[in-house]
């Protein structure tokens, strides 16, 4: 048993000096400095947000069963145009989670039978590379986990991400379709706007 030990930790430390640079003062460049800084925070892009065009869209298409947002929800705006989803019918034992609105957006939690969708706004759109988004921010774009699925689209010049997490993976393509996440997605209506 000493034996296994002694030889994982021997392998454990040639791998580290494997991998250690050749000269430590590299370690501290300012090239080495800026990128360790840009992993460590994503650079993001404030949206320009079309408050008029979420208002017209907030008379003119709020379904009529469109659930009243709570008062705490009512007197602290959004700092983007909530969409939230019409005809949810959650368990009985589930009572509605009021959304709760951060200092860039908000988000909102709704427990199905087969995944919970915690439907995401921001006003602020994290790139991974440090570039700009790149493509049609409008149009959706779907990814799939082993347990989970995303749709991340922009509307209004904010950037909503729609997180679908399953409670059963009964299938080859999990608890949820990329029709049925898109069917989802055009089924949010502005429930509060500025």
């Amino acid at each position: 048993m000493r034996l296994v030990i002694l030889a994982s930790v021997a392998a454990l430390a040639a791998a580290c000096t494997a991998e250690t640079p050749a000269d430590p003062a590299a370690v501290n460049t300012p090239a080495a400095e800026e990128q360790t800084a840009q992993v460590a925070s994503a650079p993001s892009q404030e949206g320009q947000i079309d408050w008029t065009k979420a208002q017209a869209d907030f008379a003119a298409k709020r379904p009529a069963d469109a659930p009243v947002l709570p008062q705490s929800v009512q007197d602290k705006p959004s700092p983007v145009p909530m969409l939230l989803p019409s005809g949810i019918v959650q368990t009985a034992s589930d009572r509605p989670t009021p959304p709760v609105v951060t200092k860039d957006g908000y988000f909102a939690t709704y427990h199905l039978p087969r995944y919970d969708a915690i439907v995401n706004g921001s006003m602020k759109a994290y790139t991974g590379t440090g570039g700009p988004a790149k493509g049609d921010k409008e149009a959706m774009k779907f990814t799939m986990g082993e347990a989970v699925a995303s749709l991340a689209f922009s509307r209004y010049g904010a950037d909503y991400l729609i997180d679908f997490e399953c409670r059963e993976i009964d299938g080859p393509q999990g608890c949820i379709t990329e029709a049925e996440a898109k069917e989802f997605a055009e089924s949010l209506f502005v429930a509060q706007t500025r």
